[in-house]
């Protein structure tokens, strides 16, 4: 009775192992296939003219493999791709935005591009989604984001020279509202992203001040104890 006891404990254990593993493929097959298909959405409303302007416009961010210009009335900023990382921009938001807020945008989403944000930030999602009964890991990944966001914008105003020009386009864009369904997802950085912009906006007025951390009590106590868990599981079962 005793081995039939640890028969099923070990039987569950590699059902709760391989679900995970079913888990981590699907998401990341329903990502690639949301990439494909908001890639292709991208190319439909390519504004070749626009995108060539603006590549010239900012020689010095070599912009011409990684820039498109969507022509779409929405205003959409935004950082998009894994591996083929491209700088998503529309025609919208250049009638919305003034030159000095256009820069800003773009060296914001320039930095992303170049530390490869939107794949950090889908590795972060999908242990979230695959692993969420780690409820800290919930914590990291908010706070991830912050972070990543607000030292864009330290890098945008850094080469601006002020923060004049990256603070009116938060204000504007957040009066519009969230991005576009159809680019919400872990491989997306989006410029005004609702969860972050609030914490931006303090920064820029307190640049002096270090951003706060949060973190819940509550799932910091439940990660650990699910975490023993696992671990004694697993090292007290034979296998």
């Amino acid at each position: 009775m005793k081995e039939l006891g640890f028969l099923s404990v070990i039987y569950l254990l590699n059902a709760f192992v391989l679900g995970t593993f079913i888990l981590v493929l699907y998401s990341i097959w329903t990502q690639l296939i949301r990439s494909a298909r908001a890639l292709k959405y991208i190319n439909w409303l390519r504004d070749s003219e626009l995108t060539t302007f603006y590549v010239k416009r900012y020689p010095e961010l070599m912009l011409r493999k990684h820039l498109v210009v969507i022509h779409t009335h929405e205003p959409i900023a935004l950082a998009f791709g894994l591996f083929q990382r491209r700088i998503i921009i529309s025609s919208g938001l250049t009638h919305l935005l003034d030159e000095k807020e256009m820069e800003a945008v773009l060296f914001h989403e320039h930095y992303h591009l170049r530390h490869y944000d939107p794949l950090k930030t889908f590795l972060l999602t999908l242990g979230v989604s695959t692993i969420g009964y780690v409820p800290i890991l919930k914590s990291i990944l908010s706070n991830y984001k912050m972070v990543r966001e607000i030292m864009a914008d330290n890098d945008a105003i850094k080469k601006a020279g002020t923060p004049v020009g990256l603070g009116g386009a938060l204000l504007k864009l957040l009066r519009i509202g969230s991005v576009n369904a159809r680019f919400q997802g872990g491989v997306v950085s989006s410029f005004a992203a609702d969860s972050v912009v609030n914490d931006r906006i303090a920064r820029i007025l307190e640049p002096d001040k270090e951003p706060t951390l949060r973190f819940s009590g509550w799932s910091l106590v439940c990660s650990v104890l699910v975490l023993m868990t696992l671990f004694a599981v697993f090292n007290v079962v034979p296998h």
